[in-house]
């Protein structure tokens, strides 16, 4: 891509608002910052897509004519003609030179066919559980299952995006070793997960140190106990370790509040009055009560490990970025994709012994050390401002195409 003009970008994805979670996040978030720094951006999404009150910066184009169970199998190639055309159209209407696609499935095939027929570069990104789900011997050597190899096949559709892609983008360097295994000629550029800079500037405004008793006024006055609280932002299902949160309330005596839904909440409800912890469960809280409850906490939880059932892991882990800029200390494991984020001890804090059990008094003591907790919170927000903003996001995805 020419480097000398600012490019005009068309991105994609199949997860978009108003369906929540990362992928959705980022794909909003990225061509919002792309915006500012490209002459012009479209964003293409499936059937019902929208923003909501969220500010757009961006051309939107919602693809009316999209059937997301057309992603694979039989009527995959026909559906990839009708995107290959839509592309084009677009393409020609706002004078496109380079293509994204947030997830290489659904629109991805034929972003990468579209762009490697007019000539314009294309990138691919990968996040990691669609990655395994396709081929779980790249996570899990143990595991027995082998990915359907038909020509139409999810998995054998999914190769053949990265490998037709010019650029493979991954959101950290643990994605993008299993990407390197499942297509090996394949060297995804890490770009990384971030939070919007305006945000980070109102939390740290709100919260610009540290402090327990400040905190505590903002639990009372949201209708939150006073004891020190752990706050998980997230799905509840199993590879989150949240039975492990629980053990932690009980044994500290803190409060945990879920902030989420999932097919686990009815067990982890039993579980808590099994154990006596002070769990708190939030389903349907808006952003605005998340920050609330995130600003008004003393930590935040992310704790993941590998679930050989579902496959699932943490391909990064955006609540660690999320807790740190709150004011937060966050506590993480710092396994898979939390590597990149997590250092203990100075962006995070490991709750866990040299023996690897939980250790309550460690926390118990940490969360009586104001100074240490201080610090913890201003390391974790100056390497946020370094590298984890969507703006900067946005750049190393320019810098790769």
């Amino acid at each position: 891509m020419n480097s000398s003009s600012k490019p005009r970008i068309l991105t994609c994805s199949v997860d978009s608002f108003p369906r929540m979670g990362g992928v959705s996040t980022l794909a909003y978030e990225v061509t919002q910052a792309l915006s500012g720094k490209v002459s012009e951006c479209v964003y293409m999404g499936p059937r019902g897509t929208h923003f909501g009150s969220r500010p757009v910066a961006f051309k939107f184009y919602e693809d009316w004519e999209s059937d997301q169970s057309l992603r694979a199998g039989q009527g995959a190639p026909l559906e990839d003609e009708r995107i290959f055309d839509l592309m084009r159209n677009i393409i020609t209407g706002y004078s496109i030179d380079a293509l994204v696609a947030y997830h290489p499935f659904y629109y991805g095939p034929a972003m990468v066919e579209v762009g490697s027929f007019l000539g314009l570069p294309t990138a691919v990104m990968v996040h990691g559980t669609e990655l395994t789900s396709q081929f779980p011997t790249s996570i899990d050597p143990a595991r027995k299952d082998m990915p359907d190899s038909g020509a139409d096949s999810l998995s054998t559709r999914l190769v053949r995006t990265l490998e037709r892609a010019s650029a493979v983008l991954s959101n950290s360097n643990f994605t993008a070793q299993i990407a390197s295994r499942i297509c090996p000629d394949v060297k995804p550029q890490i770009v990384g997960c971030g939070i919007p800079v305006k945000l980070l500037d109102l939390l740290e405004s709100r919260s610009p140190s540290y402090s327990g008793d400040v905190r505590a006024r903002r639990r009372a006055r949201l209708g939150l106990g006073s004891a020190t609280t752990v706050t998980y932002v997230g799905r509840l299902v199993r590879h989150k370790n949240l039975f492990q949160l629980i053990e932690l309330g009980a044994m500290t005596g803190f409060q945990i509040v879920l902030i989420g839904g999932g097919p686990l909440r009815t067990q982890l409800q039993a579980r808590a009055i099994e154990a006596g912890a002070n769990v708190h469960f939030e389903e349907e809280a808006s952003d605005e009560r998340k920050w609330q409850v995130l600003e008004a906490s003393d930590f935040g939880y992310m704790m993941s490990d590998y679930d050989s059932v579902s496959g699932g892991f943490e391909g990064f882990g955006i609540a660690m970025l999320e807790y740190s800029a709150a004011g937060a200390v966050c506590l993480s494991s710092g396994g898979h994709g939390m590597a990149d984020f997590a250092h203990h001890g100075f962006t995070t804090f490991d709750p866990r012994g040299a023996d690897g059990e939980l250790s309550g008094e460690v926390l118990k003591n940490l969360a009586a050390d104001e100074p240490s907790m201080n610090q913890l919170v201003s390391a974790s927000r100056a390497l946020l401002r370094q590298e984890y903003t969507w703006s900067r996001v946005a750049e190393k995805l320019l810098e790769a195409l």
